[in-house]
């Protein structure tokens, strides 16, 4: 016997399921219901994701139990779970953090660790902020503990400040049902002040093949730096959260620079830092290293392939390159090939610029393989499940995707349209499963796109700061280990941390 469905009915001879509402098929329409009846209006066509498609999670279901997992939307073919996705990332949940003031609009990480306390290990989920105050810090974050007023900050039992979460998208209505909050964020009064901002956060630890996921117990900070003296340093994050205990890296090379961003490869062997000076490589036990590209451009951002053999540098003049760390002598200080590249041609390029058609790199890198942005690179990710692919956005606002093989001959792949920004360093987010693209904007507005489609799904504006910093939580890159919490994806500015679902 077949199963029954919810405003559908089954017909034997027919052997499928048919909708209750309507005449059932095969009978012959009224008169009655031949006038009454009115051709369906064509949708309008709109830029807005959210104000084009509509999409109801309900018809998708009714489309879904007919058509199966491929179901037709807008006249087009397209794959039911994809869909779904694409309408809870058009309507997402936000929260606000309070007392979190100037606390992650420079840099944040989130993960889990395995904390040694007085009762033992504990797993606790955690957040690494790190603001241009030169404030870092960390936040625990957990579920809500009954009992326990929900009124706005109270002391905790390990001496840490509660921070209420405060909904603020969608708008609350009238009479409407307060939205159970995702989580608390724990914040600590212990923080560790440095002597400038902090440029970047990166996670070291080994990968773990069985689990698929890095098992994390330090991080390395870099501080961008005062008169060119910016300083990496190591936070140990298996001790108690109310401790923070920096440790200098020794022996680097990155001394007496700017320290714009930095990477770490995917061993936690050795750590790129990209400076006013170059691009350097250094060791991070023994804290020997050199530099691997020289530039007279600086280095805004980096990215290490999976192999961890090849870094993407973007540079402050737009132009991104691969740099090749195999074949490099082995002296500690390698002489470096020197490459005349050539900017990119445009015609709005005038007889008196010239002279600055042309600049100069040291490294191992291949000058036909240069790709151009308009101007300052500002975030650089590769895709996990191919890295090829390289997503890189620009001060202009551009931002684009990019396959590695075909630059030279197609450009872009995918063109993200709709991202503001002038001047700012914003660092853009790509989810887990790599289907969703999320950055903030000058204008104050968070968008996300789809990044196989480069479709403009969403834009809100929920803040009057702009979002620097994003990451997703360790339960989206963990999804298999129980004991993490489902948090998506965290926002830094000045203004607060937020939380996107």
């Amino acid at each position: 016997m077949r199963p029954e469905l919810p405003g559908f009915y089954y017909d034997e001879e027919k052997n499928r399921y048919f909708p209750i509402k309507g005449p059932i098929p095969g009978s012959k329409a009224s008169s009655s219901s031949r006038t009454k009846q009115k051709p369906d209006p064509k949708p309008v066509q709109e830029t807005n994701y959210q104000k084009r498609t509509k999409l109801k999670a309900l018809k998708l279901l009714y489309s879904r139990e007919l058509n199966g997992n491929v179901i037709p939307v807008n006249k087009k073919m397209s794959n039911f779970e994809e869909e779904i996705q694409k309408t809870q990332a058009s309507y997402p949940e936000v929260w606000r953090y309070e007392s979190t003031k100037n606390t992650g609009d420079a840099a944040l990480k989130q993960l889990q660790v395995d904390i040694q306390t007085s009762v033992g290990l504990i797993k606790k989920d955690i957040i690494v902020a790190g603001s241009t105050e030169g404030c870092l810090s960390i936040l625990r974050v957990s579920e809500p503990i009954q009992g326990f007023s929900d009124e706005s900050e109270t002391q905790s039992l390990n001496g840490g400040i509660e921070c209420d979460p405060v909904s603020v998208l969608p708008r609350k209505e009238n009479n409407a049902e307060e939205r159970k909050a995702p989580g608390l964020i724990l914040t600590h009064e212990r923080c560790y002040h440095a002597l400038s901002t902090i440029s970047s956060i990166q996670l070291i630890g080994r990968y773990d093949e069985s689990e698929n996921f890095h098992c994390v117990n330090r991080a390395l900070i870099t501080t961008l730096g005062n008169a060119g003296r910016g300083s990496p340093f190591f936070v140990n994050l298996d001790e108690e959260l109310n401790t923070i205990t920096p440790q200098r890296l020794r022996g680097n090379v990155t001394s007496g620079c700017t320290i714009w961003t930095a990477e770490c490869n995917r061993s936690g062997s050795h750590a790129a830092f990209g400076t006013d000076l170059g691009a350097a490589l250094v060791d991070l036990e023994t804290g020997a290293g050199s530099y691997f590209l020289q530039s007279k451009s600086d280095v805004f951002a980096l990215q290490f392939d999976q192999s961890g053999k090849i870094v993407q540098c973007g540079l402050r003049n737009g132009a991104i390159v691969s740099v090749d760390l195999r074949d490099r002598p082995g002296r500690p200080f390698p002489r470096l090939t020197r490459h005349q590249i050539r900017y990119q041609s445009s015609s709005k390029t005038s007889q008196t610029t010239k002279n600055k058609q042309w600049f100069e790199l040291k490294g191992n890198i291949n000058p036909s393989h240069v790709i151009y942005m308009p101007s300052s690179i500002t975030c650089l990710k590769t895709l996990k499940t191919y890295d090829q692919y390289l997503m890189a956005s620009s001060m202009d606002g551009t931002i684009k995707l990019y396959d590695q093989r075909m630059d030279k001959r197609g450009g872009a792949v995918q063109t993200y349209e709709g991202h503001v920004n002038s001047h700012s360093r914003i660092e853009f987010g790509i989810d887990p499963s790599e289907r969703f693209l999320i950055s903030g904007g000058v204008d104050f507005y968070t968008r996300i796109w789809s990044i196989k489609s480069g479709q403009l799904l969403s834009e809100n504006k929920f803040s009057n700061s702009v979002f620097s910093a994003v990451c997703w939580s360790a339960a989206e890159r963990q999804r298999d280990r129980k004991d993490s919490l489902v948090q998506g994806a965290w926002l830094g500015s000045c203004e607060a941390i937020f939380n996107m679902v």
